[in-house]
């Protein structure tokens, strides 16, 4: 087969998602057109290798595809090559390359609208909400016709606070496909239903569909229960979570069993031979400040606070830390954080993982002094974190345990996700949380350190002495606006980006019992392990 011939048949499958089918014939591709240097084998070469970088990212090899796409860019450089890299980038956490891959974007000379939509759901990804927006705007312009592009804009519009376009950007995606499930429920999540009795009619038709598929089942149902909320009927939205998490978790292979190694092999490595025995790291830079906890606990609450100082930057949900972990630690697979890798990590040179993290991070609020990783499990690393990074805060966020675990229940996490497996049942949502606080009890009894814990319900209460004692633990002068986070105009990727652009309130102490005799096994699981 020609060059020709063999890229339209690895296009061809391609667009039918037949990524395994696809794989014989990249390769083809690729070593047709090796063998001469022209210019004709040279564009097909780096298509090849490009096409080759493709098929490996949908596969889930996102470092296999970085490396395949960055041959076909030094055959030939293109735009479009780089959009896909710095997708792969994104999805490896690596913030300072994604940003490198998107610098070497002309947006004025990039037409492709699947590319322009690529680089915008990137930089969306590592937080750059208003830098995405261009992006997907040039896409739709191109290409008004495709769903996808408008639920994407809309997510970036979200989360930059731009609520009313976010909102005319979800309905047209919905014009454009009305089945698709996770733009109902951004659109309920923004809560600016006009009608939330129709909205309750167009959901519950969607969920009767007995061929609906779990995850679109999962956006339905936690769109139907924000609309029953709104109309304050807190116990039958419960009830519509209940019924359709059990179906997800059903669907998957999780027990609680496996969270509850893993925090027993960090207490295990995490010891006091750790703390008197590993030298602590010489990386003396005081710029991070880490926001840890469980989700739903008000880490958001209190980056928006700190990243209102003058002083202060926020890079979101950073996965830097527990990346460079990973990286040096060099155990096998793909997973993140896991057993051998936490093992492995309290043997590393402190002073090597310190570095790696602050050279990771360089890109984040390079104009500020200090900068916020707020990513809430990092409290697994807090051991490592106090070695690697000496000089660095952490504040743990803790509330109400009931709040907490509700909150987690109540919330969509990432679906595929195996961190958040333990929030599709209320008996594990209680196990977690439970081996979460003896976790935090044994950091603090190790070594507490440039630790602060800091309680929701107190912030909320008295903001101000709590915000000058925030601001006081991490040697920060006191600034009143930090009070006023409702001004704070940064973007926020959380589930928490509604609340946080309202002043800081009492509002939400105490939810849980909305929901009524629901939550009752949750409440007598966390009474036994005396947390209520």
């Amino acid at each position: 087969m020609t060059p020709q011939s063999l890229h339209q048949s690895v296009l061809t499958l391609f667009s039918q998602g037949k990524w395994v089918d696809a794989h014989p014939a990249v390769v083809q591709l690729i070593q047709t057109t090796t063998a001469k240097e022209d210019k004709e084998n040279r564009f097909y070469q780096a298509e090849g290798y490009f096409l080759l970088g493709i098929l490996n990212a949908e596969l889930g090899q996102f470092n296999k595809a970085t490396q395949c796409i960055l041959r076909a860019n030094t055959i030939q450089a293109k735009d479009e090559y780089h959009a896909y890299l710095a997708k792969c980038w994104a999805l490896l956490g690596e913030t300072n390359a994604a940003m490198r891959s998107v610098d070497s974007i002309d947006l004025a000379r990039l037409n492709e609208p699947n590319a322009l939509d690529t680089v915008g759901v990137a930089l969306s990804r590592i937080g750059f909400h208003n830098a995405a927006l261009p992006f997907f705007e040039k896409a739709i312009a191109i290409n008004a016709t495709h769903y996808q592009y408008f639920y994407n804009y809309g997510m970036s519009l979200k989360f930059a606070g731009q609520f009313s376009q976010a909102k005319l950007a979800y309905e047209q995606a919905l014009i454009l496909n009305s089945k698709h499930a996770p733009t109902h429920f951004a659109l309920s999540d923004l809560g600016h239903s006009n009608d939330a009795h129709l909205a309750i009619e167009r959901l519950s038709r969607l969920l009767a569909d007995k061929e609906v598929a779990v995850d679109d089942l999962m956006h339905y149902a936690h769109a139907l229960a924000l609309e029953f909320q709104t109309l304050g009927r807190h116990p039958e939205a419960f009830e519509v979570l209940v019924k359709a998490k059990a179906k997800k978790a059903a669907s998957i292979k999780y027990n609680i069993a496996q969270d509850q190694a893993l925090f027993a092999a960090i207490k295990d490595a995490f010891n006091e031979q750790f703390i008197a025995g590993t030298r602590v790291s010489s990386c003396h830079s005081n710029r991070p400040i880490f926001i840890v906890g469980m989700p739903r606990s008000g880490t958001t609450l209190v980056e928006r606070i700190l990243s209102h100082h003058s002083q202060v930057g926020s890079g979101g949900e950073l996965q830097d830390f527990g990346i460079a972990v990973k990286q040096l630690t060099k155990t096998p697979g793909q997973t993140v954080l896991d057993i051998p890798t936490l093992t492995s990590s309290a043997s590393l040179d402190m002073t090597q993982l310190g570095q790696l993290y602050l050279d990771k991070t360089q890109r984040i609020a390079p104009g500020d002094a200090r900068f916020i990783d707020k990513l809430p499990f990092n409290f697994f690393y807090i051991p490592l974190l106090q070695r690697a990074l000496p000089n660095a805060k952490i504040i743990v966020m803790l509330r109400d345990p009931m709040d907490t675990c509700i909150g987690n229940f109540r919330q969509l996490f990432s679906l595929n996700s195996p961190y958040y497996h333990y929030a599709f049942n209320l008996e594990t949502v209680g196990e977690f949380y439970a081996q979460f606080r003896q976790h935090i009890d044994h950091c603090i009894s190790m070594n507490p350190d440039n630790i602060r814990i800091q309680q929701y319900e107190t912030l909320a209460q008295s903001p101000e002495s709590e915000v000058k004692s925030l601001l006081k633990f991490c040697d920060l002068d006191y600034e009143a606006q930090c009070v006023e986070v409702q001004n704070n105009t940064l973007p926020v990727s959380t589930a928490s980006k509604m609340q946080v652009r309202q002043p800081i309130n009492t509002s939400s102490i105490g939810r849980w019992k909305k929901f009524g005799q629901g939550t009752q096994p949750l409440l007598a699981l966390l009474q036994r392990y005396g947390l209520k």
